[in-house]
């Protein structure tokens, strides 16, 4: 529990300095960023579906990361691998334009 939650502050300050640090020319904010969310993917299950969901609805860009996914440090991968999109024949796979509810028609007389 105690972990949990440092993980969750440590992990959202970061964040939270990663995107004021961005703008500047050396990407440091970047890594802040990464690193922030690598420690908040496991401890926010919501977060990770959002970037599964993510990943899946931009192809190339998570084609991308895994290219270059063994040249980035550990917490990096992890990352990578804690979001990995489920592929087409998984049974749990959701589709980015599918909805989780379905109308139903209503019976006609």
């Amino acid at each position: 529990m105690i972990k949990r939650s440092v993980n969750l502050v440590v992990g959202f300050f970061l964040v939270i300095c990663g995107i004021i640090i961005t703008p500047l020319p050396i990407p440091v904010g970047l890594i802040l960023i990464v690193l922030g969310l690598s420690l908040l993917v496991p401890a926010l299950p919501v977060l990770r579906r959002w970037l599964t969901l993510a990943r899946a609805r931009f192809p190339k860009l998570s084609n991308k990361l895994q290219s270059i996914r063994h040249r980035l440090p550990k917490f990096a991968r992890n990352l990578i691998d804690h979001t990995e999109p489920q592929t087409e024949s998984a049974p749990n796979h959701i589709k980015p334009n599918q909805h989780k509810s379905k109308r139903h028609k209503p019976k006609g007389k």
